[in-house]
């Protein structure tokens, strides 16, 4: 641990009787030099986009993203430009779910306990995981029943607090063998497997903003050569595949005919509707209110 970063110790942060805290914080409250906690940490993103430091290597990270920080791990969290966010954050030290890990042994548990004198797996590959749609709305609730005991402490409150925390953990730990039962990859595929899982990425996050940083981090490559890669892989640039996804999504949208030209665009991932409207009818041909007239359900 270098001299300039700060060192956070559970003695001073976290309750003596229950060393545990959860908040939320929002970006204009996020102002984290690079630090070292003695505690676990666990980082959602609850919205928008932020940036996430960690051992060196700089991912930006989006709704679903989710980070646990095992103790001595040097990171920080900040705000990209001028984009908004919010994360919740998690703290508490590895004794406090220590029983509810033991059956988690060879995934969970090693990393938790990871430290710089014993580096049971490589932290870097395994401490982010992301959460597709399907779960995120899980995931959420169950942070929120955290905070909500938390914050309200009735009879009872840490038993309930560390049943949710365990309930949080079996889906990280599922999510994690889920990846180490895909199939083997094919030595003249090799490079196809992380180019289709940043394309499944895409799909579940087109709303979002992706850059290609993002989709590198997940393939696991500099973005240099994941951008000739994916192109290569899709013969589409990156930023070109993420435009067609959300503009497919459009056009579904619009057939449907259930909500405003305005409110498709947002959904689908444009934060200006001029933008929109430029690259719905360069994709195309016609703008989306032509489109509408054309093949809307209520035409």
């Amino acid at each position: 641990m270098g001299p300039d970063k700060p060192y956070y110790q559970s003695k001073d942060q976290l309750n003596k009787a229950f060393p545990f805290k959860i908040m939320r914080y929002s970006s204009s409250e996020m102002k984290q030099p690079m630090h070292i906690h003695d505690y676990i940490q666990i980082v959602y993103v609850l919205h928008g986009v932020c940036n996430h430091q960690l051992r060196g290597k700089s991912l930006t990270a989006s709704r679903g993203d989710i980070f646990i920080i095992a103790p001595h791990i040097e990171h920080s969290l900040s705000a990209i430009e001028d984009k908004a966010f919010e994360v919740v954050i998690v703290d508490f030290i590895p004794l406090l779910i220590q029983e509810q890990l033991k059956p988690f042994s060879d995934t969970l548990y090693p990393l938790l306990q990871h430290s710089d004198e014993d580096p049971l797996i490589p932290f870097i590959h395994h401490s982010w995981l992301h959460f597709g749609k399907n779960k995120q709305v899980f995931v959420e609730q169950l942070l929120q029943d955290i905070q909500d005991e938390f914050e309200h402490r009735e009879v009872g409150f840490e038993h309930s607090i560390l049943l949710n925390l365990a309930k949080l953990f079996i889906l990280v730990d599922r999510e994690y063998r889920k990846a180490k039962r895909k199939p083997a990859k094919q030595p003249a595929l090799a490079d196809q497997q992380p180019i289709d899982e940043v394309k499944r990425y895409i799909y579940d996050n087109f709303s979002q903003d992706i850059p290609l940083e993002h989709g590198a981090f997940i393939a696991n490559m500099a973005p240099a050569y994941f951008s000739h890669l994916f192109k290569k892989e899709t013969g589409q640039t990156f930023v070109d595949f993420v435009t067609e996804v959300r503009i497919e999504r459009a056009m579904e949208l619009i057939r449907r005919d259930t909500h405003t030209i305005t409110q498709i665009g947002f959904q689908v991932g444009f934060h200006h509707l001029s933008h929109f409207i430029r690259t719905f009818k360069k994709r195309c041909g016609i703008t989306p209110t032509e489109y509408k007239k054309t093949f809307g359900k209520n035409r």
